[in-house]
């Protein structure tokens, strides 16, 4: 037993239910959290006084501060910005991986205190119905890094502070007890407690002490961390006693909800709801049905009863819940999207839609927002100035929405169709998912379409959306080859002067890669290919012989430079001749006109990036970049197309700042300190690894983390030229441009269309617009006047052909060849048939294309007919039982197709 509970007065015991050791000040027979223990605290508060949340915010951070921890600022709630393994933050701890606790990066303090949302969606659909569960909580830490030669804090100590603070906010301390355990996840492991009082835990004090390997032993890592989470929304429940979480957490705005949608609250069931919950184990969603049947049973109410009064309420909850998780999420730069990051942020987004609709509400998800929005812009100021461009995604998502289930629809009858033909009479799960990721249909909505057909059903499982949550919480990191290269790293020559075209170096390695030869050479100027630039190209002379070097890349700190079988020699040979040369002093060249258009473009990508923050907003992010010869590409996080207005003034901007010739600041810095000074947004082109990065810092414009080769000053870069913009994906926007030389290639190719274009209509460039329109102009009316007397012509067909009808079987047949296309040949025979001037239809066309038609009342279907008379013309038809078509390449056979298709309705 640690020292601290003796000298605190916590008894060592053991919990009679479930077995669990933990410290009490008091002889208990059970250990203090659910399901061991019922929750006491509702209708009767824990503490001396209520707290709301952020009062309990507050009093947590004064805490510790006067216990010597220094406050540190929220992180971003998309923990993308510095890791490239998960997408949100799921934890405190989360902001300070991989970097910090690793060791390559200080901490921002030591030991530090923070306040820090959070974001996990793998319950989000028990949100709402146990009282407990949000999609976005706040995680109170006290975080200590601890090293070989600064051990701040372990165990005791932590201990401590947890058990003083309880202290501090009035909960009596003979009711809080600590459960030993063991923690393990993401790679490491160690001892922790959970800290409970009443029967709901409030804090859990994990201590970080080793790495788990793969054989599942654990080995002791030298930097030990003390990683403890507070769950504040917790606290201020149970200081509070509320029925509920979400009343004590933010009553304001499910006080506005139930007004604007005058829900009746019954405390009695949302009460007991909450206490049954926490007696079992919810995170088995399957435990949801047996939840509201013991509630029920214990209020002696019937379940059809409890949901009529249980289901209005968890709506609300959950609207409440969602429009703060989604202010987060938006002010933090997500964009919704179909992927990523951007696929959660939806699915929260039309979640709260759907339970909006099952409320009946007629105010729009952007009129709930601002309700939401009023009452967190008093504590987050980042999120009030986010507030116009929250709401304009609001907006156009709903928008989005009602249009993606219109869509929609007619996919999920196409599928139900489809399924029940193979013989299924129920939708499997995978393909509700399919719909909901593909499609965007609500697994409800699905639901509800198939509820009017007996022989087949859609049955959605209680956690649809914490399974479609799961498959998309997590970035899937490719693994890259691992190659054991046991020779120094190479100096990097490039860096030093983007300049220079021609230098000497010495070969240290040859090493094959697949079926490629590589050279290492003790420094290079060649750059490896890398942040979405190519790498160099040129040649290497090696004792008087030139070899082609083809390509280079970087594997860890070590430049491979890839070189061009000659024509003389195979792979082995080469090989060998190599071996024999290491240790030789080479003489490099690059190809200096590609590695000056690269830089031009590379430079020139910080420009358009920094001009199209600067016209769209700040939150804009890069989500991918390519470098090119004659043009580049930027792929931009924007929530709707770039108008023609906002590219030109991005053109215009980014060219203002070349003109500007302002000269580069290029500096590598300790990564703790360039992300002191600058933030996330040094992040732009992806996660870099290191505990140094490399700054590129445009004074006044741009501020990025980035390898590749850039201009000692703008007005380097030449013109900017942009060429055109696309929608890549769903909230991701390409910017295609070209810099320097290759934007004049591109100005001088677009002057060569328009010269061609303008004389092609013997004016000049200026009277082209209007030329071109007059022309459409006339061509859309001859096009109009041409439909008219086709269509006349096809009536004078008719009338003409009209006596040409047969009898057969007692109904009036047609068949003709005639003149005409397969949609005029459609009109003619649907004439005929809607106008009853006869029952069935076969033509055909001199091109090999029939059609036919035929009236209900025949009882004929003229489908089968098409498609067994178009074999005969080589190839295939079919459509409606009452109107069909077909096609073949064998148009001389008409005559004998027409004949087969009497022959079929003769016989049939």
């Amino acid at each position: 037993m640690l020292k601290i509970f003796e000298d605190l007065g916590y008894k060592k015991q053991r919990c009679e239910k479930c077995g669990n050791e933990f410290y009490s000040q008091i002889d208990r027979d059970t250990c203090g959290d659910a399901p061991c223990d019922e929750y006491g605290f509702i209708g009767n508060p824990a503490t001396d006084k209520p707290y709301d949340l952020y009062e309990i915010q507050e009093t947590f951070r004064t805490f510790l501060e006067k216990e010597g921890h220094e406050h540190i600022s929220r992180y971003p709630t998309l923990a993308k910005r510095w890791r490239d393994d998960v997408f949100l933050v799921g934890a405190s701890i989360f902001c300070f991986q991989p970097w910090v606790t690793s060791g390559l990066v200080e901490p921002p303090a030591n030991p530090l205190e923070v306040e820090q949302p959070s974001i996990r969606l793998n319950d989000v659909d028990n949100v709402g119905r146990t009282g407990r569960h949000m999609t976005c909580f706040t995680m109170g830490s006290h975080t200590v890094i601890n090293k070989p030669d600064n051990f701040i804090y372990w165990e005791d100590e932590t201990i401590r502070l947890c058990h003083e603070f309880f202290k501090s906010i009035g909960i009596d301390s003979e009711e809080i007890s600590f459960i030993k355990s063991w923690w393990k996840g993401g790679g490491n492991e160690g001892p922790c407690y959970e800290v409970c009082c009443r029967g709901v835990e409030l804090a859990t004090l994990v201590f970080m002490q080793y790495k788990t390997l793969e054989n599942g032993e654990k080995e002791e890592i030298p930097i030990k961390v003390v990683d403890t989470g507070y769950g504040l929304e917790r606290i201020a429940w149970i200081s509070q006693g509320t029925p509920t979480a979400y009343d004590a957490c933010f009553a304001p705005v499910v006080d506005k909800l139930k007004e604007i949608t005058d829900v009746e609250v019954n405390e009695e069931i949302l009460a007991r709801n909450a206490e049954i919950a926490g007696m079992m184990d919810i995170e088995d969603i399957g435990d949801i049905r047996e939840l509201r049947q013991q509630v029920a049973d214990s209020l002696d109410i019937s379940l059809d009863e409890y949901l009529k009064n249980a289901e209005p309420m968890e709506a609300i909850y959950i609207i409440a819940d969602h429009t703060r998780c989604l202010a987060f999420m938006l002010a933090d730069g997500i964009i919704p999207s179909n992927v990523k990051e951007g696929y959660l942020a939806r699915l929260v987004l039309r979640r709260t839609i759907r339970f909006m609709k099952e409320l009946n509400m007629k105010e729009s998800l952007s009129d709930i927002m601002e309700i939401q929005l009023d009452f967190l812009r008093e504590f987050y100021p980042e999120i009030e100035a986010s507030q116009n461009h929250i709401m304009n995604i609001i907006n156009l998502e709903e928008e989005r929405y009602a249009k993606t289930i219109e869509k929609g629809k007619k996919t999920v009858k196409r599928t139900i169709k489809r399924l029940k033909k193979e013989g299924k009479s129920s939708m499997p799960l995978e393909t509700l998912i399919d719909l909901y990721d593909t499609q965007g249909m609500p697994p409800e909505t699905v639901e509800e379409m198939a509820s009017g057909d007996k022989d087949f059903e859609v049955n959605v499982p209680d956690n649809f959306f914490t399974i479609v949550a799961d498959i998309h919480e997590e970035d899937k990191i490719a693994k890259k080859e691992v190659f054991e290269l046991n020779v120094p790293e190479t100096e990097l020559d490039f860096y030093k002067d983007i300049y220079q075209k021609e230098s000497d170096g010495k070969i240290i390695e040859v090493l094959e890669k697949g079926d490629t030869v590589n050279i290492i050479l003790d420094r290079t100027i060649f750059y490896p290919e890398g942040g979405g630039q190519p790498s160099d190209i040129g040649i290497i002379s090696i004792d008087g012989k030139i070899y082609e070097v083809l390509y280079a890349e970087k594997l860890d700190k070590i430049v491979l430079h890839q070189i061009a079988i000659p024509k003389d020699k195979d792979k082995e040979s080469l090989v060998k001749a190599l071996k024999e040369s290491i240790g030789t002093e080479v003489h490099m060249a690059i190809n200096w006109n590609r590695r000056i258009t690269l830089a031009r473009h590379h430079t020139g990508t910080h420009l358009v990036i920094a001009a199209a923050r600067k016209v769209l907003g700040q939150y804009i992010w890069q989500a991918g970049a390519q470098k090119g010869l004659s043009r580049s590409r930027i792929d931009l996080s924007h929530y709707k197309r770039i108008t023609q207005e906002e590219l030109n003034e991005i053109e215009k901007l980014a060219n203002e700042y070349v003109m500007m010739n302002i000269a580069l600041d290029i500096d590598w810095l300790s990564r703790d300190d360039a992300e002191r000074e600058y933030g996330f947004t040094l992040y732009q082109g992806g996660v870099v690894p290191g505990s140094r990065i490399r700054v590129v810092k445009i004074p006044g414009i741009d501020v990025q983390a980035c390898a590749g080769t850039h201009l000692d000053r703008t007005g380097e870069v030449g013109p900017i030229k942009i060429n055109k913009t696309e929608r890549v994906q769903d909230g991701v926007e390409r910017i295609d441009f070209s810099a320097g030389l290759a934007a004049i290639d591109s100005i001088q190719y677009d002057k060569e269309i328009l010269k061609e274009s303008s004389d092609i209509f013997s004016v000049t460039n200026e009277q082209l617009p209007k030329t071109c329109d007059r022309f459409f102009s006339e061509w859309k009316a001859q096009r109009n006047e041409i439909k008219k007397l086709q269509k006349e012509i096809a009536n004078l067909k008719v009338s003409s052909l009209s006596d040409n009808a047969i009898e057969i079987n007692g109904l009036k047949v047609l068949k003709e060849i005639i003149d005409g296309d397969i949609k005029e040949l459609q009109k003619i025979a649907i004439d005929f048939t809607d106008n009853n001037k006869v029952d069935i239809v076969f033509i055909g066309n001199n091109d090999g294309k029939i059609v036919g038609a035929a009236t209900k009342e025949s009882g004929v279907k003229v489908n089968d007919i098409i498609k067994e008379a178009a074999t005969v013309l080589g190839g295939g038809g079919g459509g409606r039982p009452n109107l069909a078509q077909g096609a073949g390449p064998n148009a001389d056979k008409m005559a004998e197709a027409l004949d087969l298709a009497i022959d079929f309705l003769s016989k049939n």
